[in-house]
């Protein structure tokens, strides 16, 4: 009777991890992109992002900020510091990534892997979003360093236009937080693992990733950490994230 109820035990404690490995692949990128985001009530943060290299340490705060143009998510990304990066500009839009600086007459357009700061590409400090962006290619456990059994999903880009075209996540399978992840270059080559170092629960429960840390697979010793500083709500109008309104073109 004792090693029944055991048995039974065991399966209800076991039964959250079990039921939520098996989600189909759309909720369950959805439910990665929910614990790595705030909720949608914020669309403001402001983030201090550190670029280590082994000959120097660089600081940088960016304001990022979100909105809908169309039915379509948009992104500006804005320097508020160091001075000489100040009113630097990256807008991520439908219809591509421009980049606009003070001397600059008009916004040019480049790419969402075009490094903001250190190696926080554009499409990194944006937010890469798994649901919108990518298919489940692979799912398998794996064991993390201090042996405990993490879901391991190979991530591929829906289409060519997405910044990094697989990813591979590892995931703790009963809470669905990402714990890190290696991103590949369209080559195949893996460019940046990802460390998704800290976790905050806001007073209305909703939890987000507040600290990451972008390894530079390429160049060793090349690390870059965004912190998330303040997560805020404002009314932003549409003219921010359009790219004709930046510079003598506006």
């Amino acid at each position: 009777m004792k090693l029944a109820c055991g048995i039974v035990l065991v399966l209800l404690a076991a039964a959250p991890a079990m039921a939520q490995v098996t989600l189909s692949d759309s909720d369950l990128l959805s439910a990665l992109d929910e614990a790595r985001f705030p909720a949608a009530d914020v669309n403001v943060l402001r983030i201090r992002i550190a670029s280590s290299t082994p000959d120097a340490m660089r600081e940088a705060e960016i304001l990022l900020r979100f909105g809908q143009v169309g039915g379509q998510d948009v992104a500006r990304i804005e320097f508020l510091a160091p001075t000489e990066m100040a009113g630097q500009i990256y807008l991520s839009t439908p219809n591509g990534t421009y980049f606009y600086g003070p001397d600059l007459a008009s916004p040019i357009k480049t790419s969402a892997t075009a490094e903001v700061f250190g190696d926080a590409a554009v499409a990194q400090t944006s937010g890469i979003r798994f649901l919108s962006e990518y298919t489940i290619a692979a799912r398998r456990t794996v064991q993390a360093t201090d042996g405990a059994d993490l879901l391991e999903l190979d991530l591929v880009a829906v289409d060519y236009t997405v910044a990094f075209q697989a990813i591979t996540v590892r995931v703790d399978p009963v809470t669905l937080r990402p714990a890190s992840a290696t991103l590949f270059a369209v080559s195949g080559l893996p460019f940046y693992d990802v460390i998704y170092r800290n976790y905050v629960t806001r007073e209305n429960g909703d939890v987000y990733v507040s600290v990451q840390e972008i390894a530079n697979r390429l160049f060793l010793g090349r690390v870059t950490t965004s912190e998330i500083l303040e997560a805020t709500a404002a009314e932003l109008p549409a003219v921010l994230f359009d790219p004709e309104a930046l510079g003598s073109s506006g």
